[in-house]
Formats: C-alpha cells, structure tokens, sequence
C-alpha cells in the first residue's frame, strides 16, 4: 500500500551533529571540554552525584569523602549535604553500619547548625528517608508527615521537606501519580520559600525535587508541565547528570509532541551531558533515541554514528543493553546498505554472543548477518545462518521468530528456483505457527503468511492442497479484517489455481482479488489482478471476454503507464485471435504511444502480476526483512 500524503515535513538536523558526535566518540565534548578534577567541596559533592547516577558507587563515595577535606568541606550546608551523600551509597550497597554512622556524622552538623528537631528526627528514621519506603515505613511517615506540617509553620528545622518526597516515592511505586505530585509540590514551595527569605538550601535538593516532578508529570501524561519543570531545573543549579536528564525528558517530550527538530538537537544534548559526566547507560540510551530519529528525518549516516556512539558508551559502562545496541547499528547498516560494514560488525557481535551463550541475542545477530550475506550474493551463508537462527529461537521457544525465519528461508530458496526445498521451509513455519496460535503473545500474521506462502508454492508443484491452504489464509486474513492481505492473498489463489490449469477458477479468483484491491484503495493492484485475469481469457482463447477486459484497463484515468502499455498488447493480441485486425493495429499504436509517455507513477506496482498469465508471482520474492 502507497504512504498517505500529508506526511510531517522532514526536521532538518543541527549543522554541527556529526562533529559533535565524533566529539563524544573521541571522549570530549564541544560544550566544555573535558574537566579535572574539583577543588571545592561543591564540585566534589557533584562528582558524586553524577557518579551515583553513573552507579559508580565507590567513586561516588570517594567523592563526598574527599570532598569533606576540600575548601568548603566544614561549611555546614556542603558537610551535612556529604554525609548525606555517603549515607545514601551505603544504604545502596547494603552497608547499613556505614549508613548509621554517616546519618550520624549528618545529624551532629545538623545540630551544631541550630536544627537540633531536624537532627533528631534524621538519625530516628535512618534510611526511610533514603530510599523507597516501604509499606510499614510509609505508615510511620504518613504519621510523621502531620506533625512536621504544624511545625514547618513557624520553624525551618523540619524534616518535612525529605518525608514529603519519601512518600512521593512510594506514592510513583504505586501508580498513584496524582498524590506524589502534589507532595512533590508541597515540598518545592517549601524549599523555595525558604530561598527567598535567604535560608540555606542544598542546590541539589531543589534541583533532584523537580527532576523527579518532571518525571512524575511525565509519567502521568502531562508532557507540557514535564517540560516546563524540566527547564525549571535547567534554569537553576544542578550537576551534569541531572541536566542531561532534563534534556533527555525535553527530547522525548518533544518527540511525543511532534517538534522533531526540537527532539534532535534535544537529545544531542542529552548524549554530550551523559557522556562528560560518565553517566554510560545514559548517554547510550539518549543516542539511541537520537539514532532513531536521525533516521525518521532521513540521514542514515547521522543515525549510523548515533547508533556508534550508543554502542561506544554502552560497551565503556558494561551496559547490559549492549548487545542490544550492536544489534540495531548492524540493523541501520543494513538499511543504509552499507552490507560489508554491517557484516563485520554483526560478525563481532555474533561471537560475542556465542561466548556468552546470549542465545536469543545470538539468534537476533544470525537473522542480521544472514541479510548481510545474502546482499552481499552469498545465499548459501544467508541460509545456514537463518538455519541456525531458527534453531536457536525453537530451542528459546520462541515460535513466532523461528516460524519467521523458515519463511525467509523458503523465499530465498524459491528465488533460487528450488521449490521442493521452498516448500520444506514454508510447511516447517506453518506447523510452529499453528503450534503457537494459542498462545497469549502471538503474531497472528504469521500463520496466514506461511498458509499463504507454502500454498502458492504447493500450487506451483501441481499439487491442488496448496489451494486450501490459500483458502484457508483468506479465512484467516478475513476474520482479522486484514481486508488488503484478503485480496493479496485472493490474488495468489488465482495465480495458483492457474498454475494448476484450472482457467475459469482463475478468472474468477483474481476478479474478486481486484474488486477488493478496489475496496482497499490500492487501484494498481487492483488493475494488475485484472490484467492477470485478461491474460488467463487470452490463453483460454475467449477472446472476447479477454478483449473486453483489456479494454476497460485502458479505459480508467489512474492505470499506471506499464499496465496500460501490456493492457493495449494484450487487447490488440485478443483482436488478431478474433481476426479485427485493423483494431489489433490500432491497439499496438495505442500501446507504442503508452510506452512513451511520461507516468511519474510508473513502476514495478503493488500487484502480484507481470501482465503475463503464465507467470505466476505471489509476492515470495520480497526480501523478507526480520526485526
């Protein structure tokens, strides 16, 4: 079927996004240069932030320890936003004797900073104010919470702020995204009243309070305030990492929204921020997006290095999702054709994948590899990779991809004129098909399409069951309203059954094929099914009936020129078997005129049909692509 018109218009992409992205690939960014290490108690709390972000827990420790020695370090809001830092990375590790003794440290600066309440209520609760609370603590919270509301009226020493976003976090865990909101918002007037009348607040508590927001909105499906709160942050003070979360959350609101442009330069953002601030899982997973939409806008090559730069920053940070991100460079090498380059780099990820005995990655690499070979006119490689492939998905269980690739294999080998081995294949992915057509998360296209395959096939052997199976494909495409496949696959029955010389069948077959063409708005094939069936009258000798179908293709406004051109000849053909042959050389006129004339919709068409009811072409030859 052809694309709708009206389509969004192409976003033109940053003059400077391939230098910036080598930028990455080297380790440095264009929007700071590389940075040494902090001389500030600040910049070290920052590289620990970033570091946890990073989940680089030990340096992150390292970090806030060595920023308690730092200039600044003795400074009350620095040293008790440290300890808290410590605190938190060793409640992750599950170090909870170090928690204790760092919310201590946190508490006795606390104290010594005229929040004696604050302190003492710090060191009661411990790490419930670190981390998800859990349903028990919740409830302890939620009785906390009243309590410091009164106080917080008249008193900055509260710990009200911290048990408003504790309970925000396990509102978020339980899908309750409106309440989580409003502590969320609770809290940030808080925290921001207390800027204005000049009391110390952590930078970083006012910048992770709204980054959360941003996220809670978003979650919520509010994309415009998440934007707004995230540019919020982006106004005020926050470490790299949290700004590149923004960024991050600012591309895909603009992505959702449809302001591509805005998405792309967005997420570059995003890549470059991660990157310097060595957060590798999220650098890669902003590149990815970028990669993404590089090619949505047309430029493969910008996609390519995109997806080189996810690969590069997920394999430096030993993200699992590395593979993954291999797979899909290798894939967008494969749809730029660049078939050698793919080959080499789904090669590497092939024996990656066999040494970790990765097998559903391995399976995915195969599919790949075997495209890369076939493009590259090596069938037989593409064939015993897609062997194998097949074997490992059936071994995972996963029925649907192995049905998928025996297809691949059977189109290939029909290509490859080897109907017998074509037909091995196709009856191979009907049976795991039927097999899996009960289950929950099945692909229930792929049954029709390996009935639809293996019965053109069987046809085209002389064998008749093949037209049941086509029948039964129709079924199946009918019950689905898959109203288009109904008539593809009606117009493979008719092929079919002319393979099986059973012309009035035929006729019939690919008129109903046409009407439903007709019915799906795809008018080429509609004519091609047409042509098809003239052709069959033709060889039959009704050339009557045939010339009247000829004509009434030559006669419609939107017949494509090569339709138009074999519809005249086959006209001017049905006149000399009627003995009109002044009409038959006024056809071949009229055909030499179609043939050079100018159709800016010319082409190969939609249809199945070549204009010659000999041949008989259910669509099998198609590269049969596998995500």
């Amino acid at each position: 079927m052809t694309e709708h018109d009206g389509a969004e218009p192409t976003p033109e992409l940053p003059e400077d996004l391939t230098a910036r992205l080598n930028a990455v690939l080297a380790r440095r960014s264009l929007t700071g240069g590389p940075q040494g290490e902090p001389d500030t108690a600040r910049g070290w709390l920052d590289v620990s932030y970033e570091a946890a972000y990073a989940e680089d827990l030990a340096r992150a420790s390292r970090a806030a320890e060595t920023g308690l020695t730092a200039p600044g370090g003795h400074d009350p809001v620095n040293r008790a936003s440290l300890y808290r830092a410590l605190a938190s990375v060793a409640a992750l590790t599950g170090d909870h004797a170090a928690a204790t003794r760092h919310i201590a440290d946190r508490a006795q600066v606390l104290a010594e900073a005229g929040y004696p309440h604050q302190a003492r209520l710090e060191a009661e609760l411990g790490t419930m104010l670190l981390r998800e609370p859990e349903s028990f603590e919740a409830t302890v919270l939620e009785g906390v919470l009243e309590d410091e509301r009164t106080r917080s009226a008249h008193s900055v020493d509260t710990v009200l702020p911290d048990v408003l976003v504790a309970l925000a976090v396990r509102h978020v865990e339980d899908g309750r995204f409106d309440p989580a909101v409003d502590l969320l918002e609770e809290c940030l007037e808080i925290l921001d009243a207390r800027v204005a009348a000049g009391v110390p607040v952590p930078a970083e508590s006012l910048a992770s309070t709204r980054m959360f927001l941003a996220h809670v909105h978003l979650m919520g499906h509010e994309p415009e305030r998440s934007a707004e709160v995230a540019d919020e942050v982006l106004a005020g003070q926050a470490n790299r990492a949290v700004r590149a979360a923004m960024w991050m959350l600012k591309a895909v609101v603009a992505h959702e929204l449809g302001d591509s442009a805005a998405a792309i330069l967005d997420a570059l953002r995003s890549v470059e921020l991660h990157a310097a601030a060595g957060v590798r899982k999220g650098a890669a997973s902003a590149a990815a997006l970028l990669a993404g939409m590089a090619d949505d806008a047309g430029d493969q090559q910008a996609s390519i290095l995109a997806w080189k730069v996810a690969v590069a920053q997920a394999e430096q940070g030993e993200v699992p999702e590395a593979s993954d991100l291999t797979l899909a460079l290798g894939h967008q090498l494969l749809e730029a054709e660049e078939h050698a380059l793919a080959e080499r780099v789904l090669a590497g990820l092939v024996r990656r994948e066999e040494a970790a005995r990765r097998l559903p990655g391995l399976a995915r690499a195969l599919v790949d590899l075997g495209h890369a070979a076939r493009h590259q006119n090596r069938p037989a490689e593409a064939l015993e990779h897609w062997g194998r492939a097949s074997t490992l998905f059936e071994q995972a269980g996963a029925t649907d991809e192995a049905a998928r690739m025996y297809l691949a294999s059977g189109a290939l080998l029909n290509r490859q004129e080897k109907p017998e081995e074509a037909a091995e294949r196709f009856s191979r992915a009907v049976e795991l098909a039927r097999q899996d057509e009960g289950s929950e998360d099945n692909d229930p296209a792929v049954l029709p399409q390996a009935l639809h395959a293996l019965g053109h096939v069987l046809c085209e052997l002389g064998e008749e069951r093949g037209v049941a199976l086509l029948d039964e494909a129709i079924a199946l495409a009918q019950d689905s309203s898959a109203s288009w496949y109904e008539a593809d696959f009606t117009d493979t029955r008719a092929r079919g059954l002319w393979a099986l010389r059973k012309g009035a069948a035929a006729v019939s077959s690919a008129l109903t094929a046409a009407d439903l063409f007709a019915a799906s708005e795809d008018a080429m094939a509609s004519s091609n099914a047409e042509l098809f069936a003239a052709y069959v009258l033709l060889e039959q000798e009704r050339a009557e009936e045939a010339a009247s179908l000829f004509r009434m293709i030559t006669e419609k406004e939107d017949t494509a020129r090569y339709l138009r051109m074999a519809a005249w000849l086959g006209l001017a053909q049905s006149l000399d078997l009627s003995g009109d042959e002044e009409g038959a050389t006024k056809a071949r006129l009229e055909a030499d005129a179609a043939a050079s004339t100018e159709d800016p919709d010319d082409g190969t068409g939609t249809g199945t049909g070549t204009g010659q009811a000999g041949t008989a072409d259910s669509g099998l030859d198609n590269d049969p692509e596998t995500d």
